[in-house]
């Protein structure tokens, strides 16, 4: 009983903290000097919407580079996992 109520607490806790910080992102901001380099250049980038020519096109090597990372290190836990089981068999 007492688990299931410091759950639910801790639940409640998580659930107000992530409307608090909802609530923090969306105020009025003016836009800063990157925002505007990004809404004067993403005509140049060929991409239909902003999130398109950010990720694709302005950040495609760090997203490449994020990609390759995960890769090698799902690769690397398969290669641990088979050595430490005793499944060399390839």
């Amino acid at each position: 009983m007492r688990k299931d109520i410091c759950t639910f607490l801790l639940v409640l806790m998580i659930a107000f903290l992530l409307v608090q910080g909802l609530e923090l992102s969306y105020e009025d901001k003016e836009d800063s000097e990157v925002d505007e380099y990004y809404k004067e250049h993403q005509e140049k980038t060929g991409a239909d919407n902003m999130v398109e020519a950010i990720l694709l096109d302005f950040r495609a090597y760090d997203t490449f580079g994020e990609v390759m990372v995960l890769y090698i290190a799902i690769a690397g836990v398969i290669i641990l996992g088979k050595i430490v089981t005793g499944d060399d068999q390839s």
